[in-house]
């Protein structure tokens, strides 16, 4: 038996979820990739069907970024690329280092 392509099973996957099922593909570090069920929305630009999105998120937050297609994803890959951001990241460790003073 031939193996399943990847838009079959997630063809399926939507088929069996429910809206806003999460199921983690993978966590790296603290951040967590997981498939989240978009339920159908309504609203006055049009109607936009049921639909899986990736979830970006950090292992101790339930926000994230939803990622709809290959383009967001793509996005969001180059911005991060960007050394700039990357500085910005890294200068985070030293900006956020904090003191904790305990009471005698």
């Amino acid at each position: 038996m031939a193996e399943e392509s990847m838009v079959e099973k997630l063809s399926s996957l939507m088929a069996e979820m429910k809206d806003w099922e999460r199921r983690p593909i993978v966590k790296v570090g603290s951040v967590i990739v997981e498939l989240v069920k978009m339920p159908k929305r309504e609203s006055k630009k049009g109607v936009r069907g049921e639909r899986l999105s990736l979830h970006v998120r950090a292992e101790d937050s339930f926000r994230g970024v939803f990622l709809d297609d290959y383009t967001m994803y793509q996005d969001l890959v180059n911005a991060l690329s960007y050394d700039k951001v990357r500085e910005a990241a890294q200068a985070l460790n030293e900006v956020n280092r904090r003191v904790i003073e305990y009471k005698i």
